[in-house]
């Protein structure tokens, strides 16, 4: 897999984390990382809040970029941005093309929803690139050995841009369960969400079934973390579309709700739709 791994960094314990975390990814698919400095500014970080963020010198970003870098096992670069994270990771993004972009999310639990940073939302839509965000508490382990993929009923058309993300599962290989959440009234069965999935073409090249499980809930985001436990899944699929992260209204999203509260890493794919 001739592709890179975009991680940021703000170097805080979520970053470094995440970042050992796309590091074990990569190993198994020979891909290389793009270490990318952001400022700590809004990056889903507790310290925003309170005015204690220390601001660092070039000297010392460029040092610590390769304290971070010189442990991997595989090949890594290292940037520094200067421009807010939209604009700095849009422009990585055009010159590295990455199959992912990695971000670390620290513990956000004791913060209201309305304080956290929709770092998630602002980079979908400044990149429409798949967004791998990795909770500093998650003890997943790496490469994933069960994925998770949360579907509806709708059908899935997936940009272009998340073809790396289909051969990263067909090399990785994982044991896959595609999860539907209904009414508790209704059924719970993962036909169409099934369907949805293998004719999006995700699941193209893997070797295991396709497995089903279904969830009664009447909130979807605690139903498909439900269904993430049950499934006992490492790595939960999430397909992005248009109106979660586009609308004003995204810390109340499904999708958000989500990012925000689930402790296993989230994959986020971005749709047409």
């Amino acid at each position: 897999m001739a592709a890179s791994f975009l991680v940021l960094t703000d170097f805080t314990p979520a970053a470094d984390h995440a970042l050992r975390y796309a590091a074990a990814l990569a190993a198994p698919v020979q891909a290389t990382l793009v270490l990318l400095h952001i400022r700590r500014e809004t990056l889903l970080d507790p310290d925003a809040f309170t005015g204690t963020i220390r601001h660092m010198s070039e000297g010392e970003i460029a040092a610590a970029l390769q304290e971070r870098v010189q442990p991997l096992k595989v090949s890594a670069t290292v940037e520094s941005a200067v421009d807010g994270v939209e604009g700095a990771v849009a422009d990585a993004v055009r010159r590295h093309a990455p199959a992912l972009v990695v971000l670390g999310k620290p513990d956000t639990e004791t913060t209201p929803d309305e304080l956290v940073s929709s770092t998630s939302l602002k980079l979908l839509r400044a990149t429409r690139t798949p967004l791998l965000v990795v909770p500093v508490a998650s003890q997943a382990p790496v490469p994933p050995r069960c994925v998770t993929i949360a579907a509806d009923n709708s059908s899935i058309d997936l940009k272009v841009q998340s073809a790396g993300v289909q051969e990263l599962l067909e090399q990785l290989q994982p044991r896959l369960t595609v999860t539907h959440v209904a009414e508790p009234e209704n059924s719970d069965s993962c036909t169409l969400a099934f369907n949805a999935v293998t004719t999006s073409g995700l699941t193209k090249g893997t070797n295991f079934r396709v497995l089903t499980h279904g969830v009664r809930h009447r909130h979807i985001a605690a139903g498909i973390l439900l269904a993430a436990a049950e499934t006992k899944a490492d790595l939960l699929v999430l397909i992005a579309r248009r109106r979660s992260f586009l609308g004003q209204l995204f810390n109340r999203s499904v999708t958000s709700q989500v990012v925000l509260h689930g402790q296993l890493p989230v994959l986020l794919l971005p749709a047409m739709d």
